[in-house]
């Protein structure tokens, strides 16, 4: 974890792009959104200083619509995960919302930011156990047979060759379903590397946070020993704002990465 001369910066870091609704956004301006807001409110769950905050609680709520639903399964996914950290319930019962949605995303190309494709199917996964839903027997058998379709020879996944990313998520959607996975530990070993602790493709550098963050969630869901340069790489993307950055070679924190820092050093903890 952050030492305590880091975790009270990194504190102020994340208070300084509360909104004044009570959301969250990571680049300072009254735009708050699901996604940041989670992540600060996640980040400070771990960090041991989630606030009592009456319009952040009220924010959270009025994004849920008529008969429990919500805008989309990812903002479905980042409100109801923030409630959980300030350890509240929707005013609305939104299992048949969950229930009714898709855990896969829309058919065609995936977008160049979207970092997996298995990442939705993982999140709707996540709130099935939070919400007490089981998967409907198709809806299991697709997302297995989603996971399986992404498994290459190396014992890695993905849309194309296997990345960490792309594994990590694998990985925790079939723990989730109760279906083990073997033969990714030598996947997992062909990313290691001695300055970064992980890459996200094997031989490929740089890397980021993100891909050392789904190295370690790897080897945690694997049952290994982490890589001994992750901590060092995930502390070397610290900012001077006491934010994280993606990169240890420059570029702005984010609320995002800032989750993905904290969470990856507390695993490694």
């Amino acid at each position: 974890m952050l030492t305590d001369e880091r975790t009270s910066p990194c504190i102020k870091y994340i208070a300084r792009r509360r909104c004044a609704n009570g959301g969250y956004c990571f680049y300072r301006l009254n735009e708050p959104n699901p996604a940041d807001t989670f992540f600060a409110l996640d980040t400070l769950r771990l960090l041991g200083a989630v606030p009592e905050d009456p319009a952040t609680v009220t924010w959270l709520l009025e994004r849920q619509g008529e008969e429990g639903r919500y805008h989309s399964p990812e903002c479905g996914y980042y409100v109801l995960s923030s409630l959980a950290v300030l350890g509240l319930k929707p005013a609305h019962d939104p299992r048949a919302w969950l229930t009714s949605i898709v855990p896969f995303a829309p058919a065609g190309t995936p977008p160049v930011e979207l970092t997996s494709l298995l990442s939705r199917p993982s999140r709707y996964l996540d709130l099935c156990q939070a919400l007490g839903v089981r998967p409907h027997p198709a809806v299991r058998a697709a997302l297995l047979d989603a996971v399986r379709a992404c498994r290459h020879h190396d014992g890695g996944y993905g849309g194309g060759p296997s990345t960490l990313v792309e594994t990590s998520h694998a990985l925790a959607i079939s723990a989730a379903l109760g279906v083990p996975s073997p033969g990714s530990r030598a996947f997992l070993t062909s990313c290691l590397h001695p300055a970064y602790g992980y890459v996200n493709l094997p031989g490929v550098v740089p890397a980021y946070l993100e891909h050392v963050a789904a190295g370690v969630r790897v080897a945690r869901l694997l049952g290994v020993s982490p890589a001994e340069g992750a901590g060092a790489f995930v502390r070397r993307c610290r900012r001077e704002s006491g934010g994280f950055g993606r990169s240890i070679y420059g570029g702005t924190a984010t609320l995002e990465q800032t989750w993905y820092a904290v969470r990856t050093l507390d695993a490694l903890e």
